[in-house]
């Protein structure tokens, strides 16, 4: 049975100098056209990966199973050498958006960046180096697994802020 997930942009604030919103991302596959959902960032928009033409997503959820057998999420930046940096992990929801929304202003472009990681948690605040250069701040607003009839996935919500001038800023 094919997997059909409906995936919105929740709430989504576009100008030339920035976009901010949130999305919901997916682990679920689709197996009529063997593709994931991701979101590429650049285009503002939900794309495919693999993919049949269209740009790559910038970021897409994978779901890894662990020793224990818990389910787990981590983020994927496909075809990119550089991806993700954990700018910080906190305990609650309230000191995690202080941080992502107040305190992360500019990131080092230098950091430390992976095209993956399966370590991704509630309240995590990452950056995203894009396939195109630019950045996105990302938080980890709330982590959902899910099921249907093609099986299980996971959900993960992410608040993000992205700046398409290529350079690691966020103003307010």
């Amino acid at each position: 049975m094919t997997a059909i997930t409906v995936l919105l942009t929740v709430c989504c604030e576009r100008t030339d100098q920035i976009d901010r919103g949130q999305i919901v991302l997916s682990s679920a596959f689709n197996f009529d056209m063997a593709t994931v959902q991701g979101y590429n960032f650049d285009l503002g928009k939900r794309t495919s990966y693999p993919s049949s033409g269209e740009a790559l997503p910038d970021i897409v959820v994978d779901q890894y199973r662990r020793i224990d057998g818990t389910v787990k999420p981590g983020f994927t930046s496909p075809s990119n050498p550089d991806g993700f940096a954990l700018a910080g992990a906190f305990s609650t929801v309230e000191e995690s958006l202080d941080y992502f929304n107040s305190q992360l202003q500019s990131f080092d472009p230098e950091a430390a960046y992976s095209p993956s990681t399966d370590t991704v948690t509630l309240f995590q605040v990452w950056v995203l180096k894009t396939n195109a250069g630019n950045y996105a701040k990302l938080h980890v607003n709330e982590i959902r697994e899910a099921s249907d009839a093609s099986g299980e996935y996971i959900e993960v919500i992410v608040d993000y802020y992205y700046q398409p001038n290529g350079v690691p800023e966020f103003p307010d």
